[in-house]
């Protein structure tokens, strides 16, 4: 099965930023939305994680990301191109969401090159389809979160330069 244009557009973006920013980004302090207090505790069961990141993009809460994501090997820039990613799914309206199993080759066509790989094991995926005219053919529009587990919780898992940035 071929990765959604989602899933293309992020192991792109990883490749285009594979020249800038250091390797350790570190991810945003915890925080609840819009500083209201204590963050939720990740989700850990699969209902809980569809609520959580449905929720988010209703409510266009960026640090619920930032805490979801797991940026380990995150370059700065790479890290700029994500969140622009997860916010261009703000607001918009969700038709459906559903994690499924990840494909035993899902992975392959992005890592195939030997530069990408995923920054935690990758079990599922979360598909995300909105409730919207298709841009391209007779699909809706779709984003698809690559999702692992860490410590007992869901966490979004990313694609990350396997080496160092170019001409360093």
């Amino acid at each position: 099965m071929k990765p959604g244009p989602r899933l293309a557009a992020l192991a792109l973006a990883a490749l285009l930023a594979g020249a800038a920013g250091p390797a350790g980004a570190q991810p945003a302090p915890e925080a609840g939305a819009a500083g209201s207090g204590p963050a939720a505790p990740l989700p850990a069961r699969p209902d809980d994680l569809v609520a959580y990141v449905t929720a988010a993009l209703r409510d266009h809460d960026l640090p619920a990301f930032e805490r979801l994501v797991n940026w380990s090997g995150m370059r700065a820039q790479r890290r700029r191109l994500t969140l622009y990613q997860i916010r261009s799914g703000f607001g918009r309206p969700i038709k459906r969401a559903a994690l499924e199993p990840m494909p035993e080759d899902g992975l392959a066509e992005a890592t195939a090159r030997g530069t990408l790989k995923a920054n935690m094991p990758v079990t599922e995926r979360l598909r995300v389809v909105f409730d919207e005219p298709p841009v391209e053919g007779d699909a809706a529009p779709t984003s698809i979160f690559l999702i692992g587990r860490e410590n007992g919780t869901y966490r979004i898992a990313l694609l990350v330069p396997t080496g160092p940035p170019r001409g360093k």
